[in-house]
């Protein structure tokens, strides 16, 4: 997992998931400009976790797949009880990952 700074984040996104980078950079400038204009380090912050999450996410390729495949499976759910347990399953993806990140 790299440290969570801005420019090791912008490397791991980059390698890991390249249509994903322009997304990053948009994030980025506008939490800056946020943290900025309420002179807060909070929205730096709440970005570097959400990008950390992502790499977390994204750096094991059988739980990158498991993630998108679940994610379709939502969509096509059935019924509510059906995307109920398929989303428990993404949070138990994300939960694991924030673990990775806060360490």
């Amino acid at each position: 997992m790299p440290p969570l700074t801005e420019a090791a984040l912008r490397v791991a996104v980059t390698t890991l998931d390249l249509s994903s980078a322009v997304r990053f950079e948009r994030e980025f400038h506008a939490a800056w400009q946020e943290a900025v204009q309420t002179d807060s380090t909070v929205p730096m912050h709440t970005f570097l976790h959400r990008w950390g999450v992502f790499v977390a996410l994204r750096r094991h390729p059988a739980r990158a797949a498991r993630l998108a495949e679940l994610e379709r499976a939502v969509a096509r759910a059935g019924d509510r009880e059906e995307a109920r347990a398929l989303s428990s399953e993404i949070a138990a993806l994300l939960d694991e990952a924030a673990r990775e990140v806060t360490g």
